[in-house]
């Protein structure tokens, strides 16, 4: 099997025969129908436009992020310049800000974006893309590191799936509450740009 040094399976997510037919070309869901084209489209055309975009929108990203003191966590220019542009560019048009946090129990689950304007739509979370996806901030708050507050709020909420991203990382996460340890699917965002 091939080697895939931008995308990472954690935890038995989706089988390693699953990601090779995908990279293949193989699995259902890769004709232009199901991107919404014509199905008479060229998929391969329809990827070029939208890597030429990509490509300009990571370039003038990563200028805006180089101006930056190191110290800064480029949350908005991260959002701004480059996760939700790139979001864009895959047809998640409706992403919606959430301006505050969602509380289950006690806890409240301050996740950035919806995948739409419904609260039933999945949770995206973007982080600035110097903050560590694993990794609590030094101050204790919040109390859970980027992929942990995706993960407890899929555990203990309705919803199945979620996105959480630093802009050089993107985690399609699941719900899991049995398992123990991390499952997603990891996308390795500054390698394949770069």
């Amino acid at each position: 099997m091939p080697s895939h040094t931008t995308v990472r399976v954690e935890g038995g997510l989706i089988p390693p025969d699953l990601l090779e037919k995908i990279a293949e070309g193989d699995a259902p869901g890769q004709a232009p129908r199901d991107f919404g084209l014509p199905s008479d489209a060229r998929l391969s055309d329809e990827v070029a436009v939208a890597w030429g975009d990509a490509r300009r929108q990571w370039e003038n990203f990563q200028q805006r992020v180089q101006r930056l003191a190191p110290d800064e966590p480029a949350t908005t220019e991260t959002r701004n310049m480059w996760v939700l542009p790139l979001l864009h560019i895959l047809g998640y048009n409706d992403l919606a800000y959430q301006s505050r946090g969602v509380i289950i129990g006690t806890t409240n689950f301050a996740i950035s974006h919806r995948a739409g304007p419904d609260e039933n739509a999945p949770p995206v979370h973007i982080e600035g893309c110097r903050v560590d996806l694993d990794k609590r901030p030094p101050s204790g708050r919040p109390r859970f590191s980027p992929h942990a507050l995706v993960q407890e709020y899929l555990n203990r909420s309705e919803h199945l799936w979620g996105i959480v991203t630093n802009g050089y990382r993107l985690r399609l996460l699941r719900d899991n509450p049995r398992f123990s340890r991390a499952a997603y699917l990891e996308f390795d965002l500054q390698q394949i740009m770069e």
